[in-house]
């Protein structure tokens, strides 16, 4: 319908060992990543909180993390 709309108020990585600037940057492009997904596929109920933890192995460049980071957002939501 086009009056359905998905809106995340917060979103907050933690992610040790990123300096502020590369933590804003891969924080926006998992942003992006997560609205495109929830646009093709938004959520059937409205959802409180969600909390994760995803493991990551290390030296995972920043797109690639990002990708995995939104990837686990969007299993949390659907799930």
């Amino acid at each position: 319908m086009a009056d359905e709309r998905v809106v995340i108020e917060e979103l907050v990585l933690r992610v040790p060992g990123l300096g502020a600037d590369e933590a804003r940057l891969l924080a926006a492009d998992v942003a992006e990543r997560v609205g495109r997904g929830l646009a093709s596929a938004p959520p059937s109920r409205s959802l409180g909180a969600l909390e994760l933890k995803v493991s990551v192995p290390r030296g995972m460049d920043r797109a690639r993390l990002a990708e995995h980071l939104a990837g686990a957002i969007l299993r949390g939501v659907s799930g």
